[in-house]
């Protein structure tokens, strides 16, 4: 593995890890777990949208790309994990 990749898994863990403690603050309910996985699709294609009309490189855009569903699966299963933890989740 290359140093760049584990340092950019490192990077989406500990980001996920921090989005999952803010949205523990957010949520004063449970919140079903489909809800999360529906939050998930809106995500990525914000990222998808996002990418398409930004200003970085084609060669840029390309690797994004490749990438944004493997950070919003890292992301949304720490945020899923944390609030299994803390009992805000069920299935």
């Amino acid at each position: 593995m290359k140093t760049k990749e584990l340092q950019d898994i490192c990077t989406a863990y500990l980001e996920g890890y921090f989005y999952a403690k803010i949205t523990e603050h957010l949520i004063t309910d449970k919140i079903q777990c489909f809800n999360l996985d529906i939050l998930k699709k809106a995500a990525v294609e914000c990222m998808k949208d996002y990418i398409e009309h930004s200003a970085f490189s084609n060669e840029e855009k390309e690797e994004m790309k490749n990438n944004y569903e493997h950070w919003a699966d890292i992301t949304f299963h720490g945020i899923k994990q944390r609030l299994r933890d803390s009992h805000k989740l069920y299935e």
